[in-house]
C-alpha cells in the first residue's frame, strides 16, 4: 500500500523456500536483472532511467536481518529494500519497498513490485526447488 505523504510503496509474497535461500538469491548479481524493481537494475551497476540519463545503484546486504538494501548514488532514483522473515514449514514472506520521487504513479509502482515479488518466487523457485 503506498504512503502518498512520503512516496514509500509496499508489497509482498510468501516464497515456497526459508529466508536464506530466498535473500541468497536476491543478492546474487546474476539473478538481479530477474527480480529487481522498476528502474533499479543490476549490483553496484549502471542502469538508463526514462529519462535517458545513467544511474548507478550500490547494493548491501546484511543477512542477520534477512535484508538486503539498495540506493542510487549519483541521481535520483528508488531507494529500497527486500527484507524476508521465515514464515515455517519452509516457507517465508519477502517485503519489498521502495521510495520513489513521486513522479511515478502509484499504480506503475505497485505492478513494478508485485512483478519484482513474481521473479524472485521464479527465481528462487527454478534454482531451489526444482525436482
Amino acid at each position: 500500500m503506498p504512503d502518498t505523504e512520503n512516496h514509500t510503496h509496499r508489497s509482498s509474497r510468501t516464497m515456497a523456500a526459508d529466508a536464506d535461500i530466498v535473500l541468497n538469491t536476491a543478492a546474487d548479481p546474476a539473478r538481479a536483472e530477474s527480480w529487481l524493481p522498476g528502474p533499479v537494475h543490476g549490483a553496484d551497476a549502471v542502469h538508463g532511467g526514462a529519462d535517458g540519463e545513467a544511474r548507478r545503484y550500490e547494493f548491501s546486504v546484511t543477512p542477520e536481518e534477512h535484508e538486503l538494501r539498495w540506493h542510487p548514488v549519483d541521481r535520483d532514483g528508488w531507494r529500497g529494500f527486500l527484507r524476508v522473515a521465515d514464515r515455517g514449514a519452509g516457507s517465508s514472506e519477502a517485503e519489498l519497498c521502495v521510495q520513489t520521487d513521486g513522479e511515478a504513479a502509484a499504480d506503475d509502482v505497485r505492478y513494478a513490485l508485485e512483478r519484482a515479488l513474481e521473479g524472485l518466487a521464479a527465481e528462487v523457485e527454478q534454482n531451489f526447488n526444482a525436482g
